[in-house]
């Protein structure tokens, strides 16, 4: 029981890490997109972005952590 336990942990901890890597990048093309004039680009960027919000498979501590991360 202790290891399903450590593994949906080291699961969660990757999923999280994912998203949070996920948000990072889009972000910063977003950013990078909206300094240069390329507003198209930057919202497609930030679709994406928000996309990784529409989660169901992070417990909600870990979602209230990629939430605050955007």
């Amino acid at each position: 029981m202790s290891h399903a336990f450590s593994s949906s942990r080291d699961e969660q901890a990757k999923l999280l890490d994912d998203a949070l890597q996920a948000v990072k990048v889009q972000a910063f093309q977003m950013k990078r997109c909206v300094d240069n004039d390329r507003l198209m680009d930057g919202l497609k960027h930030c679709s994406t972005m928000l996309n990784e919000l529409r989660t169901s498979s992070l417990t909600p501590k870990n979602y209230y952590e990629l939430y605050l991360a955007t």
